[in-house]
């Protein structure tokens, strides 16, 4: 699948948008004519914002942003806020709508704690305006509100991105994997999607599956590694996980000589730092970035200094270690007890203490190339079902936000 650079989707995507709502433009006057409250408040629908409302988002306290649409969404939206007061009683929010309809439903949430205003037009300027006067901590959007420059605007400022109660449609997901090339960037802004059934799940896993789904086989014969290795692949690793991944599989491979380490870090800038650690190890380390010029050159560690592909390479690997959470995952997880619980009580994890205990744990699975399978087998099904639990829905967002909110 072709990639486009993230600069010319954004510059093609704010050029496009213009055009059509300058096209549409007669339309909308049209609409404004017949219904006058759809006029009000014009100012919010560009991130200028009233008085009253300056004065709220002056106050220290970050909100969490939560938009729903219209009438429906805003309902479900009331829930939202009220089951996140339950566990949160002082968090404060700002909630934006599309319509005047929205905005009637959601004005009995109107408190200290909580502002209602119109979403701003997806314009690059109105979004930027918005975000700097708002600073939302979190960035929630009900069902499928996805706007291109709010996702890009919150990723920008490092805010997280949810999608909640999400549902992909027959009709939606072959309209996804038609626009593949635009939509997986945008839908991969979103740090957590909690879907309404398993089968929305399933949809989106096929809008967001990988295209190659041989890629991953094909990295590894361009390093050499289709001759019987064994693969631990580190993926989205932070800084200090790479080293000690390393010196694992230094300390293993006296014992398995075909273990490999792929690594795939959460942020691919760190690659000077990353082969400077690794330079100490002493082992051969290959660059995914080389591999065409370097074919079958069998190095100890590959590094792969891309993006978009670690979904590739999941598949292609007989073990994972992700960064922060995994099925062998570090001592460190309390932001994830409650799956955490459910991963242990499914024997679906393996939790090691330090580096050395990880290494013991990898070695034998190493040995057990049956364990190791069963482990993989326990630790889907139980994401799986984790996720279908839609009775746990705010419950699983405030997993994920905790610290945050």
């Amino acid at each position: 699948m072709t990639t486009i650079p993230d600069p010319l989707l954004k510059i093609g995507y704010n050029l496009l948008f213009t055009a059509g709502f300058a096209l549409t433009w007669p339309y909308f006057t049209y609409l404004i004519w017949r219904r006058q409250p759809f006029w009000e408040r014009l100012g919010e629908r560009l991130g200028h914002y009233p008085r009253e409302i300056k004065e709220w988002l002056k106050k220290p306290e970050r909100p969490v942003w939560i938009h729903a649409v219209s009438v429906g969404e805003v309902l479900l939206a009331r829930v939202l806020v009220r089951e996140l007061r339950r566990h949160r009683p002082n968090l404060r929010v700002f909630l934006t709508v599309g319509t005047p309809t929205g905005r009637r439903v959601a004005e009995p949430l109107l408190d200290e704690k909580t502002c209602v205003s119109y979403v701003p037009t997806d314009f690059y300027y109105s979004m930027m305006r918005a975000f700097r006067r708002v600073r939302p901590k979190a960035l929630i959007l009900v069902e499928n509100e996805i706007w291109p420059n709010m996702l890009w605007r919150a990723k920008k400022m490092g805010i997280p991105v949810c999608l909640v109660n999400s549902r992909l449609s027959r009709r939606n997901r072959r309209l996804f994997r038609a626009a593949r090339t635009f939509v997986r960037p945008v839908l991969q802004a979103f740090d957590w999607i909690g879907v309404q059934s398993e089968e929305d799940l399933g949809r989106f896993a096929i809008a967001l599956a990988s295209d190659n789904p041989g890629k991953g086989r094909e990295i590894r014969r361009f390093a050499g590694w289709d001759r019987g290795q064994v693969v631990l692949l580190g993926g989205s690793t932070h800084p200090g996980e790479e080293k000690a991944l390393a010196d694992v599989l230094r300390e293993l491979k006296s014992k398995h000589p075909n273990l490999r380490l792929m690594l795939v870090p959460r942020h691919v800038e760190r690659k000077g730092e990353i082969l400077q650690e690794l330079s100490a190890t002493g082992l051969k380390v290959g660059l995914r970035s080389r591999l065409e010029q370097e074919t079958g050159a069998d190095p100890d560690i590959l590094l792969v200094d891309s993006t978009g592909e670690l979904r590739d390479l999941y598949p292609a690997c007989e073990l994972v270690f992700i960064g922060k959470t995994a099925i062998v995952a570090g001592p460190h997880m309390d932001n994830f007890q409650s799956l955490r619980r459910e991963f242990l009580a499914a024997k679906a994890i393996v939790v090691s203490a330090d580096a050395r205990a990880l290494g013991t744990e990898l070695d034998g699975l190493l040995v057990s190339p049956a364990e190791r399978d069963e482990l993989g087998r326990r630790a889907l099904s139980c994401f799986r079902e984790h996720l279908g639990a839609g009775a746990r829905h705010v419950e699983a967002l405030l997993k994920f936000l905790n610290g945050r909110v």
